[in-house]
């Protein structure tokens, strides 16, 4: 008996040893993993079998190991895998080797080392497969093809021209902004014509070193027969088919004397002053660049920075960019800011600076940086500056704001608390944004008056919303606004007079849902000076309320009095504003039940005693009234009152009563059909709608029940991060971590990310998770344009080793906006230089998660293909096809505010496709965690549902909850947006740690650990027969489909067979009785010998297969079909002939190239456009008859013609 390791995996089965070759020259390391679950991945490149029985493994050090203990047959083409940690306790580190030795121990057969200091993660392989050199792969791949990285990723375009005054040719120059050398030759380039093939750009074997530039003449490709760039034209570079990078000239502009990138590689495009191909760019100068220092930096209580002007003349510094640690986001200096000859300027910062803090300063294109200072760790700078001034180093000075620094002094002590501190009462609130009707000229505004007889300074106190001291934010005084008679203007004090008001925004966003305005004083004793709250829709506008609010006042000033007010008074007397004060509408009557398909409404009065309701109006969301309530209408109390027919709601819409005041409150809003109904339910104290499958007009809502049981596992939980880890490294130091993940590829990591875009990687040592040395403080993650700040929710580690997060809105750059967006990060380069990662890519579903703000996207998790085909999942009613999608799975979010699943297939460089909303069993939902133990989903729903656990499996074709689960019983109900399930593999005495994470971060912890009591069921694998792939070699003309002809045996095998060039489909077909035709697209290759991969994909009994095919792509043939002269009758010396010829290829592919017209001796030639050319002969000077030969020599996609004779007689 010998193990066959096949094609795709490996099965046992009978096999002579005969067969095995004796010959081991073809087994190659193909792939390792380190860093997890280590794995070594061998491939046979060979045409036999190799008997891998007697072969020994080693790492970098130690004793050889038997690879095997049996025959083991590795057929061709095939891969084997092992884990020589697992099979003989040898791990694989940073730096170290893998090889593979003769049965004498000491024979190499193959070896690699990996990077020093490194990890092979994702992991380190071959490209291409069995022979190509080591690199480190997009994702691990064991026991499959290698996943290869785009070899060219770092290749851009960076300088081009296009007619030249001066004569100089078309040009296009390329960069490499990697780190390695990169063979460019295989690359192509192609203008806009869409007649026209890319053209090789490089000869072979040229390499661009990191930084290098590599130009090339457009019309000079081709052996000449290139490409001219007009106005307005474009520039693409490929590989194959796939674009590396595009730039188009401006619409009717030529690229004179020529566009290209500043600063090189990474800037955008602009004119520059002289072309320099194959050398850096010649950007417009800026004058002064290197003369303006940052000299001075201070962050508490106020921030402000100083620049310093060390030349000799004065310097415009208008519009040049500054920013805090946050490179991404940078901010304008204002227009007319000029710094004399060795003197300074102060600027007041528009971003917040924190202890441990940076300034960076750029020129205004936001990239080309120019000095920058960073403060110790934990420190404010307080002052922070160079001495002596502009050339110095950064230390700890005494503040001189534009002025000449001062040796250093003392550190500034906080402002001490003003003895009448007690005088000042907030008096205004408002939760308007500035764009919103009605604001005072800037949001979310704050007023605070003195109620005292005594002037009061509020120098160096603090401002939150409703949460927790630790989130205060020193306010500054530009902050500050103060009334003038006629307008707000800038203050220019701290202090407050008597009787007195100041204003500002709020250092927090305030909710339009309700919120509340806490005031403390000066850091240290931190008192707290004041605290008011308002109800939804009182400060302003409501997405869940309709409001004519547009603050919440004090009435009369200074009272604790607040009512809502319709139009505001900051910074002056409440008294005119108060005339309009108001209560909300206040009834017991609510939108009990709401059909848009039934075109129905139920009212139900929740009070004691009856309501009249005469008059009341239902309206939609665009203020249409959908039903009148008819005169004499009462609804006793508990009684229904159905409203039919309601007309008009759609499938977006949302239903609001409207009393005969014209007050009026929103419902419920929905973004889908209900069906039948959205129903009033109450879950754990807090009211939600539902749909429900069941209406029940007249009748109590038929809600669903969230019943649940006792937590599977012991009681205890215990906090698992150290005191203050999070709150300390968030900005306004609330430690909101809401998503974790324990990484599949090694359980002993866990992943954690911070709403404010923060993401760590940890490990346990202990009984805490640490962050890594080189994950210090968290990486700060931006989205794919390098800038904003991702409200981070949840967090996955995706099927190629990457990092997944979800975010609901831009925090750095439009909070209030709604912005639901999936985001991924290669995290494999992160050492301790790493202060930030920039997506490699993101999807927005935006439109497919529709909510109102800090509503929408929450947990994610990935599921893969082979569990949602083999658990039987439904979309459309039809059996899960993963072959439709371009992906090896989904990805799942949980939605806040519906609490729907929604599953995605987000492509590389593709749109997001939603396959299916799901549905949690919860009203709202925080988190969906993948469990691959259990095969099923976990949704978590917070504090808003007691702190449940839904879990969900795939019955008839749907998710449906199997079961749900109260929170531990010693974890009090907190904010737990995330939960990390550790694997069964893990488990101790039957047990797995689990990890919730607090948004709350209460008592300074966001991390709590507690233990899961719930075995896998054990599953019998279904055994799959082997397969076997073969297709036949075929050659094809360009421009003309062409089919391959492929057999699966065994001949009952079903499913898909797809013909590949690397990760590339051509092409599918379905099998039938053991055949498939696959057609291959009429120019999906370029003419030549392609060696490509037939792929059977399996079915539910059988296993998938690999064989490589060869398809010839043949030119296109051409025949002269028209030849034109342009007179009969020439005469010598005296005619110019044209003759005018027409090309056509049998598969209709344009012709290009040159036609040559041969008389005598001398030749002739004219360039093809659209398939025509005209060559212009010169006169002749001798009468008579002459041949005239006609031939085209063909092009790199068309073959050369047959040569065609006419005959002209010269008169």
């Amino acid at each position: 008996m010998a193990a066959v390791v096949g094609m795709s995996g490996l099965t046992i089965g009978m096999a002579p040893a005969a067969i095995a070759a004796t010959s081991t020259q073809d087994l190659k390391i193909n792939e390792v993993f380190s860093d997890g679950t280590d794995f070594v991945e061998l491939t046979n490149t060979g045409t036999e079998p190799i008997d891998l029985n007697g072969l020994k493994f080693i790492d970098g050090g130690g004793t050889p190991a038997d690879l095997v203990s049996e025959s083991t047959l590795l057929a061709p083409g095939a891969y084997y895998s092992f884990e020589p940690n697992t099979a003989w306790g040898i791990g694989l580190g940073k730096g170290d080797s893998a090889t593979i030795l003769a049965s004498d121990g000491t024979t190499v057969i193959d070896t690699v080392t990996w990077p020093g200091g490194t990890h092979a993660t994702p992991s380190y392989g071959r490209c291409a497969d069995g022979t190509g050199a080591f690199v480190i792969n997009t994702r691990a791949t064991r026991d499959a093809a290698n996943d290869c990285p785009n070899p060219f990723a770092a290749i851009v375009i960076n300088e081009l021209r296009s007619n030249d005054a001066g004569g100089g040719k078309d040009f296009v120059e390329l960069t490499n902004t990697g780190s390695s050398t990169i063979d460019i030759s295989s690359l192509t380039f192609v203008d806009n014509d869409p007649a026209h093939t890319p053209l090789a750009i490089a000869p072979e074997a040229t390499e661009l070193a990191p930084g290098a530039f590599y130009s090339f003449e457009t019309d000079s490709l081709n052996d000449g027969n290139g490409y001219g760039l007009g106005k307005g034209d474009s520039v693409t570079i490929l590989d194959g088919t796939t674009v590396i990078d595009t730039y188009t000239i401006a619409a009717g502009e030529h690229a004179t004397p020529s566009v290209g990138r500043c600063p090189d590689g990474l800037g955008a495009f602009a004119t520059t002053a002289s072309a320099t191909p194959g050398t850096a760019n010649d950007c417009p100068s800026v004058p002064g660049a290197d003369k303006i220092k940052i000299n001075e930096v201070n962050s508490d209580p106020e921030d402000w920075f100083e620049l310093t002007n060390t030349g000799s003349s004065a310097i415009d510094v208008s519009g040049w960019r500054y920013s805090d640690s946050t490179t991404a986001t940078t901010v304008a200096i204002a227009e007319g800011t000029v710094i004399p000859a060795g003197g300074f300027v102060t600027i007041a910062s528009e971003v917040g600076l924190g202890k441990g803090d940076s300034v960076h300063l750029y020129l205004a294109d936001g990239l080309t940086r120019l000095d920058a200072t960073t403060w110790p760790t934990g420190e404010h700078a307080t002052s922070w500056g160079r001495f002596p001034d502009g050339t110095g180093d950064f230390q700890a000075l005494t503040p001189t704001a534009s002025a000449a620094n001062q040796t250093a002094g003392p550190v500034t002590s906080p402002p001490a608390l003003d003895p009448n501190w007690d005088d000042i009462e907030i008096n205004e609130m408002s939760s308007l944004n500035a764009g919103d009707p009605g604001n005072p000229g800037f949001a979310d505004a704050v007023e605070l008056m003195n109620t005292g007889t005594n002037a009061v300074t509020i120098e160096g106190w603090k401002q939150t919303d409703s949460g927790a001291a630790s989130g205060a934010v020193a306010l500054k005084l530009a902050d500050l606004k103060v009334w003038n008679g006629t307008e707000l203007v800038p203050a220019t004090s701290w202090v407050i007079q008597p009787g007195a008001f100041v204003t500002f925004s709020s250092k927090k966003g305030l909710s339009g849902e309700g919120d509340g305005v806490k005031i403390y004083g000066p850091e240290g004793e931190s008192q707290l000076v004041d605290q008011a709250s308002y109800g939804d829709g009182d400060g302003g506008i409501s997405d869940t309320y309709t409001s004519d609010s547009r603050a919440f006042a004090a009435c009369p000033d200074g009272s604790n009095e607040f009512w809502r007010v319709t139009s505001n008074s900051f910074g002056r007397s409440n008294a005119e504003s108060c005339i309009s004060k108001s209560r909300r509408f206040v009834t017991n009557v609510v939108v009990n039940e709401v059909s848009n398909i039934s075109n129905k409404a139920e009212l139900l009065n929740t009070g004691t005693t009856a309501e009249d309701i005469s008059g009341w109006e239902l309206v939609d969301a665009q203020g249409n009234v959908t039903f009148t309530v008819p005169a004499n209408t009462t609804i006793a109390a508990g009684e229904f009152f159905v409203a039919d027919p309601v007309i008009g709601l759609n499938s977006i819409d949302s239903i609001a009563i409207r009393n005969a005041q014209g007050a009026s409150i929103v419902a419920h809003s929905w973004t889908e059909d209900g069906i039948e109904s959205y129903s009033r339910c109450e879950f754990f104290g807090k009211v939600s709608y539902v749909e429900t499958p069941t209406a029940t007009w007249g009748t109590a809502n038929a809600c669903p029940q969230l019943a649940s049981t006792n937590w599977p596992g012991p009681a205890a939980v215990r906090t698992v991060d150290a005191a203050d880890a999070f709150t300390d490294l968030d900005a306004n130091d609330e430690g909101d971590v809401s998503g974790v993940t324990f990484d599949p590829r090694d359980s002993s990591v866990l992943w954690a990310v911070m709403n404010k875009g923060r993401l760590f990687k940890m490990k346990k040592a202990g009984d805490q998770y640490e962050v890594l040395p080189e994950w210090d403080g968290g990486v700060k993650v931006r989205f794919t344009d390098g800038a904003g700040e991702l409200d981070a929710e949840g967090v996955t580690v995706g099927p190629d080793g990457a990092i997944y997060l979800t975010s609901e809105r831009d925090n750095a750059r439009a909070k209030s906006v709604s912005a639901n967006k999936i985001a991924r990060y290669d995290v494999s380069g992160v050492t301790a230089s790493t202060t930030e990662l920039v997506a490699t890519h993101q999807w927005d579903v935006n439109e497919m998660v529709v909510t109102g703000t800090n509503l929408g996207l929450e947990g994610i998790t990935f599921v893969p293909d082979t569990f949602l085909v083999n658990s039987g999942w439904k979309v459309n009613g039809t059996a899960y096809k993963a072959s439709d999608y371009d992906t090896p799975g989904l990805f799942v979010t949980a939605v806040e505010g519906t609490g729907n699943l929604h599953f995605f297939s987000l492509p590389a460089g593709g749109a997001p496709v939603e396959v299916k909303v799901e549905h949690s069993g919860f009203p709202w939902s925080m988190d969906v965690a993948y469990d691959a133990d259990r095969a099923m989903l976990w949704a978590l729903c917070d504090d808003s549902c007691g702190g449940v656990y839904n879990t969900l499996k795939v019955t008839n074709g749907n998710f449906a909850v199997t079961n749900s689960y109260s929170r531990p019983a010693d974890m009090p109900n907190l904010n737990n947006e995330g939960m990390a399930i550790a694997p069964w593999s893990t488990a101790v005495d039957g047990k797995v740690e689990v990890v919730w994470a607090d948004d709350g971060d209460t008592d300074g912890h966001s991390l709590r650990a507690g233990q899961l009591e719930l075995a896998p069921e054990t599953v019998t694998p279904v055994v799959k027969a082997d397969s076997r792939v073969t297709a036949a070699a075929a050659t094809i003309a360009y421009g003309k489909a062409g089919t391959v002809q492929v057999r699966v045996s065994p001949t009952n095998a079903t499913g898909t067979v797809e013909v590949k060039r690397g990760s590339t489909v051509l092409g599918t077909a379905t099998v039938t009785n053991g055949s498939a035709t696959v057609t291959v697209g009429a120019r999906t290759l370029a003419p030549g010998t392609h060696t490509l991969s037939v792929v059977y994909l399996g079915d539910d009994n059988t296993k998938s297969a690999t064989r490589g095919v060869t398809l010839t792509i043949a030119k296109a043939s051409s025949t002269v079909s028209a030849v034109s002269i342009s007179t009969s009758k020439p005469k010598v010396r005296k005619t110019k002939l044209v003759v005018g010829v027409k090309i056509t290829s049998n598969t209709g592919v344009p012709a290009t190239g040159k036609v040559r017209v041969k008389i005598g001796s001398k030749t002739y030639s004219g360039t093809l456009k659209n398939g025509v050319a005209k060559v212009k002969l010169p006169k002749q000077k001798s009468r008579g008859t002459k041949k005239v030969t006609i031939s085209y020599s063909g092009s790199s996609t068309v073959s050369k013609s047959s040569t065609v004779v006419k005959r002209v007689r010269w008169r």
